[in-house]
């Protein structure tokens, strides 16, 4: 399973990569600025490949919603499972999440370790 982040923001980016560091999550990540290049890398890819994607809702351009939306209004040939990530606390946001099928979680920044060893013991990475 590769493990893909999606943010605008590349601090955000280099944080879940050293805490999954140091969770000991080791498989292949693979990090976006924006929801149109995560789209684009996705019309490239095959039947077989499985995904876990964490989506900042808040981005210039495409948001997380509309990356969502998107990928909701095409067929995919792969599994994807996605982690919603954000600093928004507000519950029309965590409600919103769970109308989409492919979200697994939602988390507010900031994250923690504990918030990743969780996350490999769960999704057994």
């Amino acid at each position: 399973m590769d493990i893909l982040l999606v943010d605008d923001d590349p601090i955000v980016i280099l944080l879940q990569k050293k805490l999954m560091e140091k969770a000991g999550i080791s498989h292949q990540i693979i990090s976006f600025n924006n929801g149109e290049e995560v789209l684009e890398f996705f019309e490239k890819k095959d039947s077989g490949n499985k995904y876990l994607m964490f989506l900042d809702i808040n981005m210039p351009g495409l948001s997380g919603w509309e990356v969502l939306d998107e990928l909701e209004s095409i067929e995919i040939p792969f599994e994807l499972r996605v982690i919603i990530i954000t600093s928004s606390i507000e519950d029309s946001d965590r409600l919103k999440a769970k109308s989409y099928e492919r979200v697994v979680d939602f988390w507010v920044k900031p994250f923690s370790l504990q918030d990743f060893a969780n996350l490999k013991t769960e999704f057994n990475l």
